[in-house]
């Protein structure tokens, strides 16, 4: 029998995330990110004679920035199901054959998909507005879906 996802969550009392509660956790964990990159940098920030500074020395951290947030997001989907700000705001990701949480290839995909939506103006954000489900395309291609879990 194929049933629809909708109606497997709907059996198993899931409900999809609000997309507020996913912009929220975003938004924490990119603040939590973004305090990590703030406390590697301290010293260089400290000796900055001028802001345009900052610009060029994050400029050089790119790949090391784009590193750190891929293996955040893939460890901690893997491992917990969500990110700090998943768990702050109560949601969880979970694979949406099994309804248990990603895989590690799913959540290197997830973290891979996220950082190219980010890169591409949000776009893969914005398309969870344009579905019932609330689905990015990091959780199109990984195969998974965001629920509440209070």
């Amino acid at each position: 029998m194929n049933e629809n996802l909708q109606d497997k969550l709907d059996r198993e009392g899931l409900k999809i995330a609000s997309f507020f509660k996913r912009a929220l956790a975003y938004t924490i964990d990119e603040f939590l990110l973004s305090c990590i990159v703030f406390v590697i940098f301290f010293n260089e920030f400290q000796k900055m004679s001028d802001p345009l500074e900052a610009v060029r020395i994050l400029g050089n951290f790119s790949l090391g920035l784009f590193v750190l947030q891929f293996s955040y997001h893939t460890i901690f989907t893997a491992l917990y199901g969500a990110s700090l700000g998943k768990m702050v705001c109560k949601i969880i990701v979970i694979d949406k054959q099994l309804l248990d949480k990603p895989n590690w290839t799913q959540s290197c995909i997830r973290a891979l998909i996220r950082q190219f939506s980010g890169m591409a103006f949000m776009l893969g954000f914005a398309w969870a507005l344009g579905n019932n489900l609330r689905k990015t395309w990091q959780d199109y291609l990984a195969r998974t879906v965001v629920v509440d879990v209070a």
